[in-house]
């Protein structure tokens, strides 16, 4: 994916007021919502195409793993 598509996915990321059965947020499993949420849009800018792309890979992951 390109940076830009990488931020433009992080800028327009979508909310759910959805809660799973500990009562956090649906949201966290989202990677663009966990990135958004972890770093500034400056900071992300910032990064590097390749490095925006192993975070997303990176959450992606994560996320799998904790649901």
């Amino acid at each position: 994916m390109s940076k830009d598509e990488i931020l433009m996915n992080i800028a327009t990321v979508e909310y759910t007021k959805a809660q799973n059965i500990m009562g956090c947020s649906e949201n966290w499993y989202n990677p663009y919502y966990a990135l958004k949420n972890t770093f500034t849009y400056k900071e992300l800018e910032k990064m590097s195409e390749d490095e925006l792309n192993n975070l997303v890979k990176l959450a992606e992951t994560i996320s799998e793993g904790l649901y």
